[in-house]
């Protein structure tokens, strides 16, 4: 007889939570509303100062505090934690100064915009092709998107609120002040502009690069630059985590004065500059608070039942007290820590500040609460339950009509760390670590719920994990400490400081309130290879670029195999060197343009240094190049190569790109000989897995021999978000056999080819250099009967997660879903609001995902049984 899967008894399931129920609902209808009040009042304020004598970083942190001055706050009296970022429940504030998404409001929110920006794309696209002589190459490979069952680029003038996926609304009235007044002002003036003309002139890119991105049509966001087809650089500053142990230890007010006697010390202007910069943006968070207890007793004033009048009340209580002062209950803790988040959160929009070790930090709070009879573990889990539903919903990004279809409302890249060991290396797991996954269980939100796992780890929480897993909640991340806190020790940091690690973005690692803006790159492996494959030319669905790379030499003169990896690792080491330079470049350009007072103020080191994060104020200092687009498909199409050029002798270089133009058409033979290999990676070949480490070993070491503008390391990371998916749609086919415009593998995971179960998947993963790597996503879709109801059967998952780990595995988020479940999601997306899957490093709901990302979470291959 089987036993039943018993948990903890002090740990109990909790049920759904009506309240949570009606919040959850509303995030999931409710569509986004763009709220120009923050770009209103920033501009303001901004010009005001222009012809002023202060500082670039005093005008910065004034601007924001005009805006929480003045800005309009939204109260939900059903809330038990105060606080939006805009007027609206589900608000998008414009950072206009940045001018990330400036060309998408300009352009997408009006048909007859959009009309001209269509005409006028593809007047530029057509010029581009006919002047590279391209008209016969392009067609040829729209032919070869149609045949695969694709649809060329969404080139449609659908308006931002028609959109059937990721719509957007704005007030009429706001639409022609953000049209008419506010982007004109910042033309030319905006931080993108200002990079996009110092970039230019700088010559880091080829003007061929320019020309044929100029071309591409009618993608008018702007979170990438491309250094080459096969770099790019993200245009925000970075992801972090505030130091809010301090603000609920200390208070708003202590901190400041904190501030006020290191100017008693400091002679220097730039350093006054810098320490007034600061203090002001105290003085920014606390006007926040200050319009956010004036909205609360206004809305007291006008709530007409008694039961949320007392809510509403209490509420006011807390946030009279923080996070000026320091917090002394688990509600305080709460309130404090996400007030501070969400008004930094909107001085630096989609930037993503995230809240580190949350099971750690609120933990004594809770304790204290609990002993004292204060608060039960139902209610600790509805208050954690509405904070995740709130957290998905400060990563909303408005994205070109171009690729919608490739995102989708929350990107849940805001994760909270649970578990792990302590400083001291003792292990950390205490109630509020189960709680969360209830939590996380309960709200069905799609913030990634990362936790940390030990030789000390109890299986409880293992347990607990597969519970949650197999119940859908695809939210939850778990993460090799022993493998970590390696990488993190190897990259600089403190024995201390290395174990007290905490996930930022999707899966990158970082210190909490130490560690400065971790700023993205991306180095795209497989177009890598082809430019490697045509001596530096690349080729793609849109056309071919010539000079993309630098000469390696004409692969058909190669003798070895080994002389083909020297060309390769040749063109790396230059595109590397590229990626850094643009970094470098752009890094300094936001220093010298724009400043982060509100980051600086809590993050360590920055006042004691007397100098922002943008110049390296912080403790600790990390850029990332993230290895995309496929690791797998890399190592596979090299392994390809290996046999079938230098081995086998079954084809020649110039029959293989042939191949590769035509989609295999007419290469069949070619193609079933690929596709007949023996060992691709992903099925724990030893010497696949071997050929694995040491690619990842040689370009993680190309990677972490540079420095960045600030004097940290770049650190390579292994994730793909979306772009596998995007950069797929636009790729010719590859040598391991992946026909064109098809998805890559997802971050670090196999393409599909498993034939030795997930045990031979992990063991190949294992094989990767992790190490030295600062962050990874491995995708893993389980069917549910691999964890099913049974104790037994999720004993043996939870020992299968074990020796992964021992065998060196990073982190793994699996996705507990058949096949047969997403594809009657797909047709009857009603029955199914509340399915997450993992993407590429974040969680999302599986109905609000395009249908090419869609199709590709149910292409992966599932694994029945452990």
């Amino acid at each position: 007889m089987v036993t039943e899967l018993k948990l903890r008894e002090d740990i109990k399931i909790h049920p759904k939570n009506d309240r949570i129920q009606r919040l959850r609902e509303k995030y999931q209808t409710d569509i986004p509303k763009i709220s120009i009040q923050r770009a209103k009042y920033y501009t303001d304020k901004w010009f005001e100062t222009e012809n002023s004598n202060l500082s670039l970083n005093e005008r910065v942190a004034l601007s924001m505090l005009h805006v929480y001055e003045n800005m309009t706050h939204y109260v939900n009296s059903e809330d038990k934690i105060a606080g939006y970022w805009t007027e609206s429940f589900l608000g998008v504030p414009i950072d206009i100064e940045r001018g990330v998404f400036n060309n998408v409001y300009k352009n997408e929110l009006k048909k007859g915009r959009m009309f001209k920006l269509r005409v006028k794309s593809l007047s530029k696209t057509l010029g581009f092709l006919i002047r590279k002589r391209q008209l016969g190459n392009f067609r040829h490979n729209i032919k070869i998107v149609k045949s695969m069952g694709k649809q060329p680029t969404d080139l449609s003038i659908t308006t931002m609120d028609k959109r059937e996926i990721n719509p957007y609304t704005i007030d009429k009235e706001d639409l022609e002040i953000l049209l008419k007044d506010l982007l004109p002002k910042w033309k030319g003036k905006s931080i993108i502009d200002i990079l996009d003309k110092e970039m230019q002139s700088s010559n880091l890119i080829k003007d061929s690069v320019l020309d044929f991105f100029s071309a591409v049509p009618a993608v008018t966001s702007r979170q990438l630059i491309f250094m080459s087809l096969c770099s790019n650089l993200a245009t925000f500053q970075g992801h972090l985590i505030l130091d809010y142990e301090k603000v609920l230890k200390e208070g708003l007010l202590k901190m400041k004065d904190d501030i006020e006697k290191t100017k008693v010390n400091t002679n220097t202007k730039e350093e006054l500059d810098f320490l007034n910069s600061i203090s002001i943006a105290v003085d920014g968070i606390i006007a926040y608070c200050k319009r956010l207890k004036e909205k609360l007793e206004n809305q007291i004033s006008i709530e007409k039942n008694a039961e949320l009048k007392e809510n509403l009340k209490e509420i006011l209580n807390i946030c009279k007290k923080v996070p000026l002062h320091p917090a002394k209950s688990f509600r305080e803790a709460v309130q404090s820590a996400w007030t501070l988040k969400v008004a930094v959160e909107l001085a630096h929009p989609i930037n993503l500040n995230c809240f580190g070790r949350v099971d750690q930090i609120f933990y004594p709070y809770y304790k204290r609460d609990k002993e004292k009879g204060i608060i039960s573990e139902a209610e600790a889990v509805e208050i954690f339950e509405e904070l995740l539903l709130k957290l998905m919903s400060l990563n909303i990004r408005p994205e070109s009509n171009t690729i919608a279809n490739f995102y989708h409302r929350y990107l849940g890249s805001t994760p909270i760390t649970l578990g792990g060991v302590k400083p001291d290396g003792t292990d950390s797991t205490n109630d509020l670590t189960y709680l969360f996954i209830d939590a996380a269980n309960g709200s069905r939100a799609v913030s990634n719920i990362s936790v940390r796992v030990n030789e000390k780890t109890p299986d409880d929480l293992l347990l607990k994990i597969a519970e949650a897993l197999n119940e859908g909640s695809a939210n939850i991340s778990i993460y090799n400490d022993e493998v970590n806190i390696e990488a993190m020790k190897r990259r600089g940091f403190s024995e201390e400081d290395a174990r007290d690690y905490a996930i930022i973005g999707c899966v990158e690692l970082n210190c909490p309130g130490k560690t400065g803006a971790m700023s993205g790159n991306a180095l795209l492996l497989c177009r890598l290879l082809d430019m490697t494959l045509r001596n530096g030319d690349t080729q793609t669905l849109f056309g071919m670029l010539r000079e993309a790379g630098i000469k390696t030499g004409d692969p058909n003169k190669f003798e070895t195999f080994e002389d083909f990896m020297d060309a390769f690792y040749q063109q790396a080491k230059d595109q590397i060197e590229l990626i850094v330079k643009g970094s470098n470049f752009r890094d300094e350009i936001y220093a010298k343009n724009q400043p982060a007072p509100y980051i600086s103020a809590f993050m360590d080191g920055c006042l004691q240094n007397k100098r922002d994060v943008t110049e390296g104020g912080a403790k600790y200092d990390l850029s990332a190049i993230g290895v995309t687009n496929s690791i797998a498909n890399l190592i596979d199409s090299l392994y390809a190569i290996k046999k079938i050029i230098f081995e086998d002798k079954f084809t020649t270089f110039d029959e293989l790109l042939d191949a590769l133009d035509n989609n295999f058409v007419g290469y069949e033979d070619l193609h079933n000989r690929i596709m007949e290999i023996e060992g691709f990676w992903g099925n724990g070949n030893a010497e696949v897995d071997e050929f694995a480490h040491s690619i990842s070993k040689t370009l993680f070491e190309e990677i972490y021999k540079h420095k960045n503008y600030r004097g940290g390391p770049f650190i390579p990371i292994l994730l793909s978000m979306t772009t596998h998916t995007i950069d797929g749609r636009i790729s010719i086919a590859t040598p391991d056999g992946r026909l064109a415009s098809s998805p890559y593998a997802p971050s670090c995971s196999p393409y599909n080819v498993e034939k030795n179960g997930v045990t031979g998947v992990f063991r190949s993963i294992a094989s990767l250099d992790f190490e030295n790597s600062l962050g990874s996503a491995v995708n893993v879709k389980f069917h549910p009967s691999a964890l099913g109801s049974e104790l037994e059967t999720r004993k043996k998952w939870v020992s299968l997660v074990k020796t992964y780990f021992q065998l060196g595995g990073p982190q793994v988020q699996p996705t507990v879903a058949s096949a047969e479940m997403l594809i009657d999601a797909q047709k009857h997306p009603e029955n199914y609001k509340d399915l997450i899957v993992k993407v590429g490093g974040y969680s999302a709901f599986f109905t609000e995902l395009g249908i090419e990302i869609q199709n590709e979470v149910i292409s992966r291959t599932e694994h029945l049984s452990c």
